[in-house]
């Protein structure tokens, strides 16, 4: 399986309760979106569903399994600990293949999230006398996710088209069908800030808190005496090195730039000889797992620093998203997954800092957009529609969106409104494919494109 397939796999797993459009969409919300031609790292989204599962032998008691997830089995003289149990709809083939090398009984399963891919094989593995461990982050964060459910599947739904093929017999009992989001009340609970040593069959284990690329609820599973690093779906991210998706389009909460840099140096303090990740192939190299941390390290903290630097001078949110870039030596970063620039509004946001004390009216309870109309009345749909195809030319797409969606606020039904948005937005998925390859933005504008010209009849 190619690297690039599996890396990307974790950008999809919070879609998982997503199957329609938002409902504001109007007469066009039942319209299936197709995204088969969006490539993210050069992989097709819709073949992302498709993830083949295949074991493989890491160590000598050390098992893997591969799918959208990665799950993990270590064979004891007592038993067997489990790591992560997959989504519900491969959790059934991947949970078969453990079984198939499993010496004894499942004493434990660590889930070092409690996301959809952690959760949807328990079902499956579970014995009569089997511990769950998890960590207080991971279980506060699941009521949370819960609750949550109805507000983010429009959102997710709307970036990814190929969900409802989901809805499928997964083979999960009734109570887990098809992808519910239903809290686990662990047997062992983890304090992130102490962690937890214990041993099985001569074999020990720590439990450590890595809140990292996908929130403060990731935790990670140490062999110190091997030094294989089991290190959750969150805590790095889907492929190292890769810059972490802070900032999620989705409305992820709790990814916390500071946090993330303190769990990529609790790593390289480790020194893991072998890291195994809740996406992404197994890292066997410890030369080159150390080069990747270092990197995701030096890279974030530049970052942050910058942003503080930025904050301090004065400058706003929407500056420092423009400014702050990464330097030369760390521009190779992917940034597939996510964005520095939404890294940096996120990180804006966290420190309370939504009153920019530039604007008065950001104080009240109205967007910009509600004037829209007015202007593009005073000013004539025309003259504005022709300032934005001049901003066009000129490669200012941001200024030119900014133009295309006052005249659609002024008049939803102009074709020719709409006309010029669909050629803005076109245009800037054209320059998304061409430089970042950001799928969230890809799959978004892509989205948005296909609603357009439907409206349009086309």
């Amino acid at each position: 399986m190619s690297q690039s397939k599996r890396a990307l796999a974790a950008i999809f797993t919070a879609a998982l309760t997503a199957t329609v459009l938002p409902a504001h969409a109007g007469s066009q919300k039942d319209l299936t979106l197709d995204t088969s031609d969006v490539r993210a790292g050069g992989t097709p989204v819709g073949d992302l569903i498709r993830v083949p599962i295949e074991r493989t032998k890491i160590t000598d008691n050390v098992y893997h399994v591969s799918g959208l997830a990665n799950v993990y089995a270590v064979n004891t003289a007592d038993g067997a600990i489990v790591i992560d149990t997959g989504f519900a709809h491969q959790a059934p083939r991947q949970m078969e293949l453990l079984k198939e090398v499993i010496e004894g009984p499942v004493k434990y399963i660590f889930l070092p999230q409690g996301q959809h891919d952690d959760v949807g094989g328990i079902d499956h593995i579970k014995g009569a006398d089997t511990e769950i461990i998890m960590t207080r982050g991971t279980t506060e964060y699941m009521p949370y996710r819960a609750r949550a459910a109805e507000f983010l599947a429009p959102r997710y739904a709307a970036l990814y088209s190929w969900t409802g093929q989901l809805n499928e017999k997964s083979g999960a009992s009734e109570k887990r069908k098809p992808f519910p989001y239903i809290p686990i009340t662990p047997d062992v609970l983890v304090e992130d800030h102490i962690g937890h040593r214990f041993e099985l069959g001569g074999v020990k284990f720590e439990v450590i808190a890595l809140p990292g690329a996908e929130g403060i609820n990731s935790a990670g599973l140490w062999m110190p005496e091997q030094r294989i690093l089991f290190a959750g779906g969150g805590s790095v991210g889907p492929e190292i090195p890769m810059w972490p998706n802070l900032g999620t389009v989705r409305a992820d909460r709790n990814r916390i730039l500071s946090e993330y840099i303190d769990t990529i140096n609790a790593m390289i303090d480790l020194r893991p000889a072998i890291l195994l990740p809740g996406q992404d192939d197994p890292m066997l190299d410890e030369k080159k797992i150390m080069d990747g941390l270092v990197l995701l390290r030096d890279a974030s903290t530049y970052v942050y620093e910058e942003i503080w630097k930025g904050l301090s001078a004065g400058k706003d949110v929407y500056e420092l998203m423009r400014e702050i870039q990464l330097p030369e030596k760390y521009s190779h970063l992917s940034q597939q997954h996510g964005r520095v620039q939404w890294t940096v509004r996120e990180t804006v946001n966290q420190t309370g800092g939504w009153f920019a004390y530039r604007y008065t009216s950001e104080l009240y309870a109205y967007r910009s957009h509600e004037i829209y109309p007015d202007l593009v009345s005073m000013a004539g749909e025309a003259a504005v529609v022709a300032r934005a195809r001049e901003l066009m030319s000129a490669g200012e797409l941001e200024k030119a969106l900014m133009l295309a969606e006052a005249v659609v606020e002024a008049d939803g039904e102009s074709s020719q409104a709409l006309g010029l948005q669909l050629d803005v937005l076109s245009a800037l998925l054209d320059r998304a494919k061409n430089t970042y390859k950001t799928f969230s933005e890809i799959a978004w504008l892509q989205s948005r494109i296909t609603l357009i010209r439907a409206a349009l009849g086309g």
